[in-house]
This record gives C-alpha cells, structure tokens and sequence, in this order.
C-alpha cells in the first residue's frame, strides 16, 4: 500500500521496534475507509482507535499507553521506554544501567553448587555504582534509552549455568578446578566415570565387568596392572563431581574459580560468550569488569556489546585486562614505597 510523504514521515518517528505493527494497524484502518493511499489522517485516525491516547497508570508511574506517543520527539523522559521493561530498577534516584541475574543455587541447595555467588554480586554491584557507571551510559547516550542499552550480567554457582551466562554481556559461573594426584592410585571403583557428563575420564588397566558396568570402550588391559586415570581438559568443565565421589583422592579439586565470559546475546543475531578468563579469582573478575565497562564507555557510537566485542576482537580485552594488573600492581608497589 501506498504512503503519502507526510504520513511515512510521521511512521519513521515511531520506535523500530513497533514500526512493522503500527504499519499493520492504519493500513488495515486506511483500507477500511476505502482508500489506497494513507495519509497523516489515516496515522492519526489509526492512533486513536486501535491504540488509545491516554496513559496508564502503573507501578512504575505513569507512562503513555501507545507505541504512537513514543516519537523521537514526543515527550521530555528519556527513561518512558526502558520503565517498561519488566528488569527496570532505581538506585539513587536514577535507572539502573545494568541488569544482574544469579542462579538459585544458594537458596535451593542445589546439589550441584560449587560456591556462593551472592557475595561476588555484592561486588559487582559496589564497583559499577563507585564508577557510576549507570550515570555515565545514561549521559553517553542521546535520545530516549532503549533495554538492550544496559549492561546485561549473569552469576551462576556451577558450570550448569541456570543463570544463561552464555548469552550476557558479562556472564561469570564458578568452577572447581580438577586434578589427578598421581600420588594417590586409583582403586578402579569406577565412580568418576559415572558422574561425567562429559566423558572426560578415562583410566587404563580396569576390569573387563567394570567396563561394561560404566558402558566405556577400552583397550584389552590385564586386571592386575596398575589403573592410571587421565582426564580430557579439552572436554573437563570443572563441575568438581568427580572429586567428590573419588573415594580415594586420586581426583582432587586445587581451588574454586570463575571462568569470566563478554559478548553473549540473543536477538537476531545470537551469539553465545567468547572466553576472557578460563579461572579467575574474584579481583581478577572485577578486572575484567572494568575493562569491559571501560570499552562501553568509550565507544562513541551507540552498540550491543556483543557486537562491540566482535569489534575489538576477544584477544584485545585479554591484552586490555594485562595491561590493567600491571599498572595495578605498579601502582601498589608505589604505593609501598611510599609508606615505608
């Protein structure tokens, strides 16, 4: 169908993201008037009657009830989209600009939760709001802000994930980071062949029954010789299940970690985290977050930060966070020299 000048200028003003609707709507309501072309009566007619002009009032406050009013230039709050986003909060009087989820594993106890995370939250939390990070992006920012313009995070307390990590713009899950003490011989009991999900485990020199009983092909080895357990890192997640029903502590757990993943997202064009940091402590995942609050906050135009990874290439925020621990560490041996 047709549209006159004024009346597909009046259609760029509204959001893109309920353009192909309202679209729909007045040219339906235009057809039922006869017509083959629509004009700016036909927008506003469309606007009054299948979207409403009035406002709503909500817990959030009061916003306006129709795509139609959310012009480039309708209205002064620059905030009238993203409170209707079900993740919009205020702290300090202004939004949030950034969303943090965790999974339940501290309050359901999960059985397979590694560590805590609510105190890694806290932190995270404390750092963006000692930058101000929130006032910052809101600053950088022109025109009114959009959801997907805040900083998306994701904790998880195993590699299991509940919290999608894989798919944030900074998603954090813990690991417990496995090991095989080759000064401990393995008993053959088979118990870590079970818990892998993975199939990361193999051990040489196990019976013919055993064998069968964990359903694993292996080569044709004596009972009586030694058992020698290897475990595939290219396949481990570091869940920690094998340890804990290793019998003898052939397999141990050195120290519980975090693996560190930037740019996930979803939309049309998903993509799933690239990795920063394989095991990281906490000091080390704050780095992280700084160096990748320090790349949004830099960045002159306005992207996803998925996309702005893929900009600046994963191997760039490896190199940005080294570069970030030598100046820090720099700073605290100056420091110390200052004071002795």
């Amino acid at each position: 169908m047709e549209w006159d000048k004024e009346a597909s200028s009046r259609l760029d003003k509204i959001p893109i993201f309920v353009r192909r609707l309202a679209r729909s709507k007045i040219e339906k309501h235009a057809r039922e008037k006869g017509k083959n072309t629509v004009t700016l009566e036909d927008v506003e007619g469309a606007k009054a009657s299948f979207m409403g002009t009035g406002s709503v009032k909500s817990d959030k406050g009061i916003i306006k009830a129709n795509p139609f009013s959310l012009d480039l230039n309708a209205g002064e709050d620059k905030f009238e989209i993203l409170k209707r986003s079900d993740e919009y909060e205020v702290e300090d009087g202004s939004p949030a600009m950034f969303h943090i989820d965790i999974c339940r594993g501290e309050d359901v106890e999960c059985p397979f939760l590694i560590a805590e995370v609510k105190g890694l939250l806290q932190k995270i939390k404390n750092r963006l709001r000692e930058i101000e990070f929130s006032k910052k992006l809101i600053n950088r920012i022109e025109g009114k802000i959009l959801p997907h313009q805040r900083l998306k995070i994701a904790i998880a307390s195993c590699p299991n994930s509940c919290s999608q990590p894989q798919i944030r713009d900074f998603g954090v899950h813990v690991r417990a980071k496995v090991y095989v003490d080759e000064g401990v011989e393995c008993n053959g009991c088979g118990n870590c062949l079970k818990a892998c999900k993975e199939g990361a485990i193999r051990i040489t020199g196990l019976s013919n029954k055993l064998k069968e009983e964990v359903e694993e092909a292996y080569t044709q080895q004596p009972e009586n010789k030694k058992k020698v357990v290897t475990i595939n890192y290219d396949r481990c997640v570091h869940c920690g299940l094998c340890a804990e029903v290793c019998p003898t502590g052939t397999i141990k757990t050195e120290k519980k970690c975090y693996r560190v993943m930037i740019g996930g997202k979803l939309g049309r064009h998903p993509r799933f985290a690239d990795d920063l940091i394989d095991f990281a402590d906490e000091s080390e995942v704050i780095r992280a977050l700084d160096v990748c609050v320090d790349a949004i906050l830099a960045e002159k135009k306005e992207k996803r930060f998925g996309t702005l990874v893929e900009k600046i290439g994963i191997e760039e925020f490896k190199r940005r966070i080294k570069d970030k621990e030598h100046n820090t560490q720099k700073y605290l041996n100056n420091k110390e020299v200052v004071h002795s």
